[in-house]
């Protein structure tokens, strides 16, 4: 038996990272252990990627999860509730305000990304500004969820380049910022930003918003030809 970090792990399948052997077979036999308690799951993966590291590192096996019946998909969810419940807080202390934004990203990679999903749908005010430097999308996506999100950070997640169009279009649709100005134009002229959602957050733009937003470098050429059509 080898010891290893199991991380990015959920419901399909987990990646494993440490001093292992390169797999002979096409499966894997191994047991995944909760961060706290005496909990272990015994699963079974198939092998969809082997990425040895060249200057002697850990190895990196990537698995699909294979064979699961319904009492190991059972235990699988309580073992992945118990990693949510207990995100490592440890990487934020050690940020000050001074942190870059290269240091704060290097620290939200050091917490697995499970973790930071769920932190990021309940996160407090300094946690938020931490998370909306990932550039991971479904770590975004959550923190456009969290309840918590003012109409200040909303303008800022707004500008992250890693969004999804459905993150964008989840901003536009929360009913305690559907008449900001600002983070509709914001939204308006993002890159990732679907036609539909474009369209339907500038729907009521009088001539003043209009030359605001036709202002912006960036929009949509679709979408700029249509508002000087209303302009004129």
């Amino acid at each position: 038996m080898f010891a290893c970090e199991a991380q990015n792990i959920s419901r399909s399948g987990v990646l494993l990272v440490g001093d292992i052997p390169v797999p002979s077979s096409q499966t894997v036999d191994f047991r995944i252990s909760a961060p706290s308690g005496n909990m272990h799951v015994s699963l079974t993966g198939r092998v969809i990627r082997v990425q040895p590291d060249p200057s002697g590192g850990p190895l990196q096996l990537a698995l699909e999860f294979v064979e699961m019946d319904d009492a190991k998909r059972d235990a699988l969810e309580v073992l992945l509730a118990r990693i949510i419940e207990a995100p490592p807080q440890g990487p934020f202390d050690s940020l000050k305000p001074t942190s870059t934004p290269q240091e704060i990203r290097q620290a939200l990679e050091n917490i697995q990304l499970t973790q930071r999903i769920a932190l990021a749908s309940r996160a407090g005010l300094k946690e938020r500004e931490y998370l909306r430097l990932d550039m991971h999308p479904a770590v975004l996506e959550s923190l456009a969820h969290n309840p918590q999100l003012s109409i200040v950070e909303a303008r800022a997640l707004a500008t992250s380049t890693y969004l999804t169009p459905g993150t964008l279009d989840t901003l536009a649709n929360e009913p305690r910022f559907k008449t900001d100005e600002d983070l509709r134009i914001a939204i308006a002229v993002h890159p990732r930003v679907t036609t539909g959602t474009a369209d339907r957050v500038t729907a009521d733009f009088k001539a003043p918003q209009l030359k605001k937003l036709l202002a912006k470098p960036g929009l949509n050429q679709l979408l700029r030809e249509k508002l000087l059509r209303r302009t004129r």
